[in-house]
C-alpha cells in the first residue's frame, strides 16, 4: 500500500474536518503499515463505529483513548530502552523522520498540514537534518539550492 487518504469530520484545529494523507515511508514505522495493522487487528468492530476503536479482552469494543494508547506505547519503548513520547511528540517525531529520510521540507510541511512556519520550532535533531541536506548539496548542489530556495519562497510568500 503506497498511500492512504481519508476524511475525518473534526480535528483539534478544524471543526469542519480534514483530509488525512498517509504515505508509505518504505520503513518499518510507515503509517500505512501501522494503519493497515490496526484495521486488520480489529475486524469485528462494526463499520459504523469511530475509526480508532479496538477490541477488548471480553470481545466487545471501546474507543482507543489517549492515556491508554500512550501508556501502551511507553511500556514498549521502556522495554526497548527508548525515551517516552507525549502525544504531540508523534507529530514532531514523524516530521523529523521524514526530514532525515531526505524528504523536501515543503513536502513535510504539507504532509503535516502546517499552514505557518511554526512547525520549524518542532524540528528535532536539526544537526542531523542539516548534515543530511549538506551531504545532498555536495552531491547535487544545484538541486538542493533550488529545493531550499523554493521552500523559502513558499514560506515567505515571495516568488522570484
Amino acid at each position: 500500500m503506497r498511500y492512504i487518504n481519508f476524511f475525518i469530520p473534526h480535528t483539534k484545529t478544524n471543526a469542519n474536518g480534514a483530509n488525512i494523507y498517509m504515505s508509505n515511508w518504505t520503513c518499518d514505522c510507515s503509517p500505512t503499515i501501522a494503519f493497515k495493522h490496526h484495521l486488520a487487528s480489529n475486524t469485528n468492530i462494526p463499520p459504523s463505529a469511530p475509526l480508532f476503536m479496538l477490541e477488548t479482552s471480553d470481545g466487545s469494543w471501546a474507543p482507543m483513548k489517549r492515556a491508554w494508547f500512550l501508556g501502551r506505547c511507553n511500556k514498549v519503548w521502556e522495554q526497548e530502552k527508548l525515551i517516552s513520547v507525549k502525544g504531540h511528540g508523534f507529530h514532531i517525531s514523524s516530521t523529523t523522520h521524514l526530514l532525515l529520510l531526505g524528504i523536501d521540507p515543503g513536502v513535510v510541511m504539507a504532509q503535516g498540514r502546517w499552514s505557518s512556519q511554526l512547525f520549524l520550532l518542532y524540528w528535532r535533531q536539526c544537526e542531523d537534518i542539516l548534515a543530511l541536506f549538506i551531504r545532498f548539496s555536495f552531491q547535487t548542489h544545484e538541486s538542493i539550492l533550488t529545493t531550499m530556495s523554493s521552500f523559502k519562497a513558499k514560506l515567505t510568500g515571495k516568488t522570484k
